[in-house]
């Protein structure tokens, strides 16, 4: 079962961009998911990263780290791989996605950044996480950030911060928040409690969040 969020043209071009605007402390995420990385993951490892876009998603790691890994991205997006091949030409980096690449090449590490959320909770997700974790090593770590679902617990307060702070800090015209809004409340996210279920039936153990601000998660867990 299989689902692919279009990123393409415009959409493509901007992505870059956009993602700063629309998700709160976007830079200290990648921080942290680069501080996870060097800090669970063997040096001269192998890491995947699931739905990489322009390739942002390892930007920091490369920073203080630009040779410790070997680093593979997929993203089915021809454009978003265009762009993440221009900025980082020494990767591996595919447009394809994870179902796509080979089963009898393992990592010792993977990422999954705000992607799942664009999925529905039909088995699409799991079956995404769980090709993800069939290309792990046993004890790997996999680290996933999404937009996550607060309600039924203080979800309306949680909406009046984001809208608050996206139109204060992030510089959002009403009408364009108010779009963005609407589409963040359609999309099939998920509640806490769900992302430990599904990281357990897709493989994992030890899950843990490490990251909660607003309506942003992170989640880090370990293939069985």
């Amino acid at each position: 079962m299989e689902y692919v969020e279009s990123f393409e043209r415009e959409r493509a071009k901007a992505y870059d961009e956009r993602i700063v605007r629309m998700i709160p402390f976007y830079d200290e995420v990648k921080e942290l998911v680069a501080t996870l990385l060097l800090e669970f993951v063997k040096e001269n490892s192998k890491i995947l990263c699931a739905g990489c876009g322009t390739g942002a998603d390892f930007q920091k790691l490369l920073e203080v780290a630009p040779d410790r890994y070997s680093i593979t991205g997929v993203d089915p997006s021809p454009e978003m791989i265009s762009q993440a091949k221009v900025k980082y030409p020494s990767l591996h980096l595919e447009c394809c996605t994870v179902q796509n690449l080979p089963i009898n090449i393992s990592y010792s590490g993977a990422t999954l950044l705000f992607v799942l959320h664009f999925l529905s909770d039909d088995g699409t997700k799991l079956s995404l996480l769980q090709e993800i974790a069939k290309r792990l090593t046993p004890g790997s770590l996999f680290v996933l950030f999404d937009l996550y679902d607060p309600i039924p617990h203080n979800g309306d307060f949680i909406f009046r911060t984001v809208e608050s702070y996206l139109k204060n800090f992030k510089e959002w015209k009403s009408s364009e928040l108010k779009l963005y809004m609407k589409r963040v409340k359609q999309l099939p996210r998920i509640s806490g409690p769900r992302y430990q279920e599904l990281l357990h039936e897709a493989g994992f153990s030890n899950a843990q969040q490490v990251f909660q601000v607003m309506h942003v998660c992170g989640w880090v867990a370990f293939k069985s």
